[in-house]
């Protein structure tokens, strides 16, 4: 008597097949991982092996697509710098007309929650390069010289002007991770200071 034919077990109706990522896809993957280890445990502390290990895949998968923690820091920094500009802008232009501006700004980055957790995911000297590029490269593609107040006191205004991007990132961190924090007195102060500030400066110019 013949032993029983080996049954093929069969893919339930519609279930879709198992494929290999893309290229495209996989390099995502490998980056979103990436975002999620350095806010848990610090940019510092994650390494190639951490990576093949919490994906399932092997280190020279990883190295396919990127040499270097640092590209893959530099390429997340860039995909979140894509868009920021352009939903920055508006509350830039808006900045000298009261303190409610600097509260919608705030607002608008406590939005960018990711990229605040990972701009603060390191200390480390070449951290600290990467995230000084990285508002470098946001004011570059702000163009505050287009801003009305800009235009009127200079390059002087344009840093003054940056720099409350600069505080009120490091508040709406502050405020994402729970530590004690008053948006609405740093408003206040920031709509004493910038105004204050580029009135002098304007004066300085036209003297």
């Amino acid at each position: 008597m013949l032993p029983p034919a080996a049954t093929v077990p069969q893919e339930a109706p519609g279930s879709p097949l198992p494929r290999r990522l893309s290229a495209e896809d996989r390099r995502t993957q490998i980056l979103e991982m990436a975002a999620e280890l350095f806010i848990q445990r610090g940019f510092e502390s994650v390494g190639m092996a951490d990576l093949a290990q919490a994906l399932r895949i092997s280190r020279p998968t990883i190295y396919t697509y990127f040499a270097s923690t640092e590209d893959m820091l530099d390429a997340l920094l860039e995909a979140r710098l894509e868009g920021l500009p352009g939903r920055l802008h508006p509350y830039l232009n808006r900045l000298e007309d009261s303190a409610a501006a600097y509260d919608q700004l705030f607002v608008a980055l406590l939005e960018e929650r990711e990229l605040l957790m990972l701009l603060n995911s390191g200390g480390g000297p070449l951290f600290r390069q990467k995230r000084r590029a990285f508002f470098q490269a946001l004011e570059t593609r702000l163009q505050l010289a287009e801003l009305p107040r800009a235009q009127r006191s200079g390059p002087a205004a344009q840093q003054m002007i940056f720099l409350v991007i600069h505080l009120l990132s490091s508040a709406a961190y502050a405020e994402l991770t729970e530590e004690p924090f008053s948006a609405e007195a740093l408003a206040a102060t920031l709509n004493t200071f910038v105004n204050g500030g580029v009135r002098a400066l304007a004066g300085q110019t036209e003297g």
